[in-house]
């Protein structure tokens, strides 16, 4: 690392532990070492929540800091509701860059002048947020697109943050108690990973490309174009969509849309991409959704999405389903199958836990159940027990929560469970296809026979250690080790009293011999031999009387 660079780590470390400390996390970053790096300790206690100074903390920390935040809103299975609650009203507070710089990166990204580029282009943003802005802009055809352009110096910043992000998950992990329970090593390179993606707009193209053809044909949904040509990591440019935003009830209401059309639009469209196409739009809030006339349902920004493979989806199905049947044992059995229980819980608190959950929804039908509810309490569930949950499904759960809560603004009577049980009878019916159990069955037919030609490879390795001798088998029952530890203390305490009682018969004979009148002149009865004598025998015997007491306390 370059002089420069160390210089720059150490004043932006500096920095996000200054301005933790001043949020009141000053004692987590003495628990973690860092304590030092603290400038000045505040010694007000801010009238504020945990949640709130968390919130203004990343707030002040920059980019890369408020989408930890907001990713950290998306997981209730690693933080309260009271803190999910607060993460989730993080907001770019950042103002728009100099037009200057926007020309600049256009340029150096396309590489080409801005007007040769475009036939307009509105020095004005649209929108602002810390990573990029965006600009409405005219094509020489004439048209219409949008622009989003990469904030300068913003990988470098990231790059910076998510170093230390991972200095400070190393600490977290081996110096707090949250260590043995989460891993937060993996966490930081799950959301490095993300954030990577995210500053790559041509993955963001990719993922609305993906979008247009899995709902190819379908004309209640709109996802705005990529003009490739004009795309690159920094600079994404897309089709301008004039439509109504769907947090605009009022424009919506005045043009003479049907809400409830709206609704069953959107509600289908979510449906598709989480139970059929297994790939969904990971932050579908009002700001990213609109409508054309005719209730046509424009998604927009696909930075954040999803994906679920088919072993996911039927575990997420499997879950709702054992919820609905009430039977816990199906739901517990499915949290193991995902891996997401570690070792030291409690299973039997576990499953009494979700079998107060399936009481909840017993009276209930189908149609009267949220799916996102449920999710969010086996969220909750998971927070309290520490279960691992795996990201996606917490994405899954946020995602549908705010379709159910757009859904209720825009028809409340409207039953989300009716609109979703053809795609779960759809799910179940390709489950049991022959497509899918052949599949199935040539999946286990291949596993079988990779295990079936290395079978004897395997019975020849220990044919080959059996001949040269070297085949061991170890036999270690349980509690073994602890039996010998204390074989190896019986065996120690037998073998002092046996020299203590040793000592004590030479003493006792030589106590006898002074007393019969022994010979004096001798060097061995000159010296203080009975002193040192009691004396060894007592030391002797008060570590014996020691040692058996511990011995009997363990």
């Amino acid at each position: 690392m370059s002089l420069r660079r160390r210089y720059i780590h150490l004043n932006r470390y500096r920095q996000v532990v200054n301005v933790l400390a001043r949020y009141g996390f000053g004692y987590l970053l003495d628990q973690v070492g860092l304590g030092e790096l603290i400038l000045r300790r505040s010694r007000e206690e801010a009238p504020l929540s945990l949640g709130q100074r968390l919130r203004l903390a990343l707030e002040e920390l920059g980019p890369t800091f408020i989408k930890l935040g907001q990713l950290l809103s998306t997981r209730p299975d690693l933080l309260p509701a009271d803190i999910i609650s607060e993460l989730t009203r993080l907001q770019d507070r950042v103002p728009p860059f100099p037009f200057a710089d926007v020309r600049k990166a256009v340029e150096e990204e396309l590489g080409q002048p801005l007007e040769e580029l475009f036939a307009s282009f509105d020095p004005e943003p649209l929108a602002v947020a810390s990573i990029g802005q965006v600009h409405l802009a005219t094509l020489p055809d004439g048209s219409q697109v949008i622009v989003k352009v990469q904030r300068p110096g913003i990988a470098r910043q990231v790059r910076v943050d998510l170093e230390i992000l991972f200095d400070l998950a190393r600490l977290a992990q081996r110096h707090t108690p949250y260590g043995k329970i989460y891993d937060f090593n993996q966490m930081a390179a799950e959301f490095a990973r993300a954030l990577t993606e995210e500053l790559d707009y041509t993955r963001e193209g990719r993922n609305a490309d993906r979008f247009r053809e899995n709902f190819a044909g379908d004309a209640s949904v709109y996802f705005p174009a990529v003009y490739w040509d004009y795309t690159t990591r920094g600079v994404l440019t897309q089709e301008y969509v004039e439509a109504v935003k769907l947090n605009n009830l009022e424009e919506i209401d005045r043009r003479g849309y049907s809400r409830r059309r709206i609704a069953v639009n959107l509600a289908r469209a979510v449906y598709q991409q989480v139970l059929v196409d297994g790939f969904f739009h990971g932050d579908p809030h009002p700001g990213n959704l609109a409508v054309l006339p005719g209730e046509v349902i424009v998604f927009m920004d696909f930075g954040l999405t999803g994906t679920l493979t088919e072993e996911l989806k039927e575990q997420f199905v499997n879950l709702v389903l054992g919820i609905i049947r009430r039977r816990s044992q199906d739901v517990l059995r499915t949290i193991i199958a995902m891996g997401m229980v570690p070792a030291e819980v409690d299973r039997g608190a576990l499953r009494r836990e979700i079998e107060a959950l399936r009481d909840k929804y017993y009276h209930l039908s189908f149609r009267q159940i949220s799916l996102g509810q449920a999710i969010e309490e086996l969220l909750q569930l998971a927070f309290r027990y520490h279960l691992r949950m795996p990201p996606e499904l917490t994405l899954l759960g946020k995602t549908l929560l705010t379709l159910e809560g757009l859904v209720r603004k825009l028809d409340p009577e409207l039953e989300l469970a009716e609109l979703a049980e053809p795609y779960g009878r759809e799910l179940l019916r390709r489950r049991f296809s022959v497509r899918f159990l052949w599949r199935a069955l040539t999946e286990n037919l291949a596993s079988g026979w990779e295990v079936m030609q290395s079978l004897p490879r395997q019975f020849q390795h220990l044919l080959d250690l059996a001949e040269r001798g070297e085949l061991t088998l170890r036999v270690e029952p349980l509690h073994l080790r602890g039996l010998v530890r204390q074989i190896d203390r019986i065996i120690n305490k037998l073998t002092m009293s046996v020299v203590l009682l040793a000592f004590s018969i030479i003493m006792a004979s030589l106590i006898i011999s002074t007393a019969l009148g022994a010979p004096t002149n001798s060097l061995f009865f000159r010296l203080p031999t009975l002193e040192v004598g009691f004396g060894a025998a007592g030391m002797m015997l008060l570590w014996l009387l020691v040692t058996i007491w511990r011995g009997g306390r363990d």
